[in-house]
């Protein structure tokens, strides 16, 4: 028991030796996790397999469009069939939808085009045009858009088979077609979003005698929109006349108002032409309700301000409040307009004015130098010296005071 206490207090005496430090994990490099990050999410996500209650649904599919082909297609030994094309569009209507809630986008598209085609066939073309839209859509949503491109076209050949009255609801469809391309080819939208233009109204005609429908405007307002931000402003500027003509038609003041104003800024823009600019804002003006606008009285400060080179002019108008309603590639424009801030626009403007001395001859010919040389030509043609000198050495009959009104006349001609 001793021996023991004494191995107790001798350890107890002896000092414990610390346990040796781990070393710590080292800290993740922040620029390295912020680096892995956008490859981590550009990286494309897996595709989940087919759950058991979509493979159902795809086999029910199947079954509907096993029995609307049956409908289609006489049997050997059948001798009084006729096939049955409406009940068949019925069923592949069901089955395109069993394949879209079970997410097989591509075959659903399948399903709605032959349940279309049979509407058409059968006449009956409200139907065909819903399915053909949903089709459209699908396969847009599908990542296809030339094929919901051209699906689209075929809504608005369904719509036009409807009444000549849907018209602006076809060239609707024909808009959705140009957006399904927009992104991943810009060049066939821009054709596309033209084409749906034209079609609502004829290039150099007008929306007075076409059924252009109480959204019609609308077609032309999306391309515009489209080519602005798109940097396409000649095309935006091509469909300017249209687009006013079915604003003016379904009398949307408001945004008629601000469509006569960027026409303008689009037309100085593109040519840099003020005086045809002044032209434009001069044809606007045959809109009476348009004079009584803030966006008028801007459109003409800024003509005004570019035609006469006007620095002071162009700037107070651009601090105007009608611009920030606008689309913003205008108002960019609108930004970076200037004029040349020299002293010629003074001395164009102080030859134009009669000053009651030289008259407005004298005026025009300061403004014109070739003007001028002409001028002095003339008057040394009309000229006869001989015809002078006899004048000036003739009395005349008439005593001192016809004398003095030949002096005086010898004096106009001399001024001359």
């Amino acid at each position: 028991g001793g021996g023991g206490g004494g191995g107790g207090g001798g350890g107890a005496k002896a000092k414990a030796r610390p346990a040796p430090r781990s070393k710590p994990a080292p800290r993740p490099n922040a620029s390295a996790s912020r680096a892995a990050a956008p490859a981590a999410a550009a990286a494309p996500a897996a595709k989940r397999p087919p759950t058991t209650l979509q493979l159902k649904s795809k086999a029910d599919a199947e079954g509907l469009k096993a029995e609307a082909e049956k409908l289609m297609v006489k049997p050997r030994f059948s001798v009084f069939w006729e096939p049955n094309f409406t009940k068949a569009a019925q069923l592949y209507d069901k089955a395109a939808n069993k394949y879209q809630g079970a997410g097989f986008l591509k075959e659903a598209v399948d399903m709605f085009v032959e349940a279309a085609a049979l509407d058409s066939r059968e006449q009956y073309h409200g139907k065909a045009q819903a399915h053909y839209a949903k089709a459209a859509d699908l396969a847009a949503k599908d990542g296809d858009p030339h094929r919901a491109c051209q699906l689209y076209h075929q809504v608005f050949e369904s719509y036009l088979e409807l009444d000549a009255d849907h018209l602006g609801r076809a060239c609707a469809a024909l808009i959705k077609g140009a957006q399904a391309l927009q992104v991943a080819h810009p060049d066939e939208a821009a054709v596309e979003y033209m084409g749906a233009c034209d079609q609502l109204v004829r290039p150099g005609s007008t929306a007075d005698l076409q059924p252009i429908g109480a959204t019609g405007h609308e077609i032309y307002q999306e391309a515009t929109e489209w080519y602005l931000s798109t940097g396409r402003y000649k095309d935006a500027l091509d469909i300017s006349d249209r687009l006013i003509s079915c604003l003016k038609k379904n009398n949307v003041r408001a945004s008629l108002a601000k469509t006569y104003l960027s026409v303008v800024v689009l037309q100085l823009h593109l040519s840099g032409d003020a005086i045809a600019a002044h032209q434009t804002f001069m044809n606007h003006l045959s809109d009476g309700e348009y004079l009584m606008t803030q966006e008028c009285k801007a459109e003409e400060e800024l003509v005004i301000a570019m035609k006469s080179n006007d620095a002071k002019g162009l700037a107070e108008v651009k601090e105007s409040s009608c611009f920030r309603f606008l689309n913003r590639a205008v108002k960019d424009m609108v930004s970076k307009f200037e004029v040349n801030d020299d002293e010629l626009a003074d001395e164009d403007d102080s030859a134009l004015v009669d000053d009651g001395e030289g008259g407005l001859e004298e005026d025009l010919c300061a403004e014109d130098p070739n003007l001028a040389l002409q001028t002095r030509w003339d008057a040394m043609n009309l000229r006869d010296p001989g015809v002078e000198t006899a004048a000036r050495s003739t009395p005349s009959a008439g005593g001192d005071a016809s004398g003095a009104g030949a002096g005086e006349e010898d004096e106009e001609e001399d001024l001359c």
